[in-house]
């Protein structure tokens, strides 16, 4: 544009007058034109590169689709793409029959996928069977969809091949399933669960030679199907889980569906390569089961699936003693003890003496128990169990309406002098527990490395308790010295201090006063309000670190289940130890996911 006329008034405040006006329109004409062709030729160049940008699309499409061919995962071997497809499966359940997880995922890709997936008998080698749920229970609708769901379980056992199968067949708890309904319908809904379970299991039953791993879990009378197997119909199978879901307790109408024995010649309980066993609420006597007990090398009693029966489980520890008496390849064990107000006073008439509880299982190393105060429990402090190396044991709160007995804490203590010498893994859940019985417990675990500590009752894990694990000039005999792992949780748990917390994870990081292990991991719940300001209120306690250790304190982007995560880091290089705080206030049920919680320790 010309050198204007009127550029020392542009930007200003000026007002031209009428002429002036005239005048900068005259000037304007150029100008304008210039403009108009300018915009045209834009408008020519956006079309054009339009037009450039839409065969470069085409053409850049093209040459994509060509390279595809070439791409080399289409050259690879149809074993490794079997074994690439075979990673996509689940590997913490067997396989459902959902478009939205492989294997079906996988065949719905391509066609090219799809038949891999089809030809791959590996692929179909687990799956999970739920029974129908409680919304798509009666009419037509029903029925259509049992029929489909048979035929795919069929259709999907007949990919697998010839392969061992892991099989989980599950019926819904009726305590779930029928919550609502009226007592007739839940009579009626019960007999339909336990139709649609056999027709589930005539599908899978010819099969049965393949079995490898099965889990079933149904109400009483309907593993008849599966107590009519009889010796070699399950040559593979090595695991076997029966949880069976009792009705007389909470449903008169249902009471008449007794459950059958099962037979002493039950091929399904007495398979040759049987080694893991499962088996939760069996009414009659379990070491009369056909069972090859002295080749089992896993055993669960009454565990499985209790979460919301625990008032059902019945079995004593008497019984389960003339179990393991005919287990002696036993590497992992556990079962849940049940409990009435009868049986919690010492036996006067018990079938065994003290001295015929003795029992030693030499290749024992996992034992869970879940005690309930019975008075033959006490006869577990005769067990041997050289090998031991992880132990967890709970003990019911309260069970029936009256509170477990005080004998549990003996049976723990008993236990733990017997066998804890070389136990690397304990995890405790019990009530009521004093911190002497704490400390004697501790003592006797000198190579525990990880520690878990659950429900305790107010004031458990207090600040003596923090002294005794924290190792100082004063206390180089301090316990659990090789400690890698520590979980402090439950109502009320932790009753220590932040400042303790610090310096029992500071004199863990580095242990200067024996040849301990390293902390590396703590979690702790503190059932108190949460400080207004965390960071600052942890920021305030460093001073209590040596100089060769620092702080990293987070507090953003560590999810809803912590409030805070505490790293403790050497500028010597040793391991870092992590550390995640939580702040409770009430009971733990207000919380979701409730998290495991660490120790602390007491400056000496």
């Amino acid at each position: 544009m010309d050198k204007s006329p009127y550029a020392p008034y542009l930007y200003t405040n000026y007002t031209p007058s009428a002429s002036e006006v005239l005048d900068i329109k005259d000037f304007l004409t150029e100008p304008l034109a210039r403009l108009s062709t300018l915009d045209a030729e834009i408008q020519q160049l956006s079309l054009t590169m339009f037009v450039l940008n839409h065969q470069r699309h085409a053409l850049s499409k093209e040459i994509e689709a060509h390279r595809a061919l070439i791409s080399p995962f289409r050259r690879l071997p149809l074993e490794i793409m079997a074994e690439i497809f075979s990673h996509c499966l689940p590997t913490d359940h067997n396989a459902v029959m959902s478009v939205k997880e492989a294997p079906l995922l996988l065949g719905r890709v391509c066609s090219a996928w799809r038949s891999i997936t089809l030809s791959t008998p590996h692929l179909w080698a687990s799956l999970h069977i739920p029974t129908p749920t409680p919304d798509s229970r009666f009419g037509p609708a029903s029925v259509r969809k049992m029929a489909t769901r048979c035929e795919a379980v069929r259709e999907w056992i007949l990919c697998s091949g010839k392969i061992p199968l892991s099989i989980s067949l599950y019926t819904l708890d009726p305590r779930v399933s029928f919550k609502g309904s009226s007592n007739s319908d839940s009579d009626s809904n019960s007999q339909e669960d336990m139709e649609s379970f056999g027709r589930v299991s005539r599908q899978i039953i010819p099969f049965s030679r393949q079995w490898k791993t099965v889990y079933l879990r149904a109400m009483e009378s309907s593993f008849t199907p599966f107590q009519a197997m009889v010796k070699g119909d399950v040559p593979m199978l090595e695991s076997l889980s029966i949880v069976n879901i009792p009705l007389e307790d909470w449903e008169p109408q249902t009471s008449s569906h007794a459950e059958r024995p099962w037979k002493k010649s039950s091929g399904l309980l007495s398979a040759p390569k049987l080694r893991r066993l499962s088996l939760t609420h069996f009414s009659e006597c379990l070491y009369n089961l056909p069972v090859r007990w002295s080749r089992l090398t896993h055993l669960k009693l009454d565990e499985e699936g209790l979460n919301h029966l625990e008032s059902l489980s019945d079995l004593r520890y008497s019984h389960v003693f003339r179990v393991l008496k005919k287990c002696p390849l036993l590497v992992s064990c556990s079962f849940r003890l049940g409990n009435s107000e009868s049986d919690t006073r010492v036996p006067s008439n018990s079938t065994l003496s003290p001295s015929q509880y003795a029992l030693t299982l030499p290749l024992l190393e996992h034992l869970s128990l879940s005690l309930s105060g019975r008075s033959d429990e006490a006869f577990l402090k005769y067990l041997d169990l050289p090998a031991l190396r992880h132990l967890e044991i709970k003990v019911q709160k309260e069970h029936r309406g009256h509170k477990a007995p005080e004998n549990q804490r003996s049976v723990l203590m008993d236990l733990l002098s017997q066998n804890g010498t070389k136990l690397k893994k304990l995890f405790i859940e019990i009530w009521a527990m004093t911190e002497d019985v704490l400390i004697h417990c501790l003592k006797s675990v000198p190579s525990v490395t990880h520690l878990h500590l659950n429900n305790f009752s107010s004031g458990s894990v207090d600040e003596e308790i923090a002294y005794c694990l924290t190792p100082s000039k004063r206390n180089r005999d301090y316990l659990c010295p090789l400690l890698e792992e520590f979980h402090c949780e439950g109502s009320e748990c932790a009753s220590f201090s932040e400042e303790d917390l610090l310096s029992f994870i500071q004199k863990r990081h580095v242990s200067k006063y024996k040849n301990g292990g390293v902390l590396k991991r703590v979690n702790i719940i503190f059932h108190r309000n949460r400080p207004e300001n965390v960071k600052e209120f942890f920021g305030s306690l460093e001073a209590v670190l040596d100089w060769e250790d620092y702080i990293n304190l987070q507090f953003r982007g560590i999810g809803y289940k912590i409030d805070a995560r505490i790293s403790v880091e050497s500028w010597l290089g040793h391991p870092t130890t992590t550390v995640d705080v939580k702040y409770v206030r009430g009971s733990l049920r207000e919380y979701v996911i409730p998290l495991p919680s660490p120790r602390a320790g007491l400056d000496g």
